[in-house]
């Protein structure tokens, strides 16, 4: 019998869970999985369960489900950050965050920042492969959008933060609490224009300490802070 393994389910009808091709070759080909075996699995949206390989192929196989337990959501900890032009950066910070339980990660281009672009399916596969090396039962919304449009995201939240370099009065991480919305710039930092737009709709400036950050650091510090306490 293999180990503990989470996979996650494209499709459930019924009591019986259905698998696609990428799952069925880690779990039959690679981990060698057969009928009869017991196998954990998420749907991505809350629900934990397992259940017995019912029938197997290379195009995908099928479960039976035995148990079923939903998971309550996290505190919405929804971060955003400014593209890069590294995407394994991005990718990186991704795979970080789904694992400390982000529930929505919001890229969005900046005025300083690095003229790149963000794979939103490649991020999704990565996010994906994190919620299940980590056993997780929540996948986190991922989403591409205008500095304006990632402002108004976030509208709803009454704790929202941007992280500033510049000069005044700023909150320290240790007065965050979630729920919480948090913005981190690119390594040039927000723009005047930007920090003010932002301040405007109610972001508070936010001081992540003396050490200057790479983005994709801050953003994982920043998770790391809020969901292991």
């Amino acid at each position: 019998m293999p180990g503990h393994f989470t996979f996650y389910c494209n499709k459930i009808e019924g009591d019986v869970a259905f698998f696609d091709e990428v799952e069925s070759k880690h779990a039959i080909q690679v981990l060698r999985y057969g009928v009869g075996d017991e196998i954990h699995f998420t749907n991505g949206g809350g629900m934990r369960m397992r259940g017995t390989i019912e029938n197997s192929s290379k195009g995908g196989f099928s479960a039976r489900i035995t148990e079923s337990i939903e998971i309550e959501k996290p505190l919405e900890m929804h971060l955003l950050m400014a593209i890069l032009k590294a995407g394994d950066r991005m990718e990186w910070a991704c795979e970080k965050i789904t694992e400390l339980g982000v529930t929505q990660f919001t890229l969005f281009q900046s005025d300083h920042g690095e003229r790149g672009k963000a794979n939103v399916e490649r991020l999704h596969k990565v996010a994906l492969s994190a919620m299940k090396q980590s056993h997780g039962a929540w996948m986190p919304q991922i989403k591409v959008v205008t500095f304006k449009e990632a402002m108004e995201l976030a509208k709803h939240m009454e704790c929202k933060y941007i992280a500033y370099c510049g000069e005044g009065e700023k909150a320290r991480m240790g007065g965050v609490k979630l729920p919480a919305a948090v913005m981190i710039g690119p390594e040039g930092d927000f723009s005047v224009k930007e920090f003010e737009a932002a301040q405007n709709q109610g972001w508070k400036p936010l001081d992540l300490g003396e050490q200057i950050l790479r983005t994709e650091t801050a953003v994982v510090a920043v998770a790391a802070a809020l969901r292991l306490r």
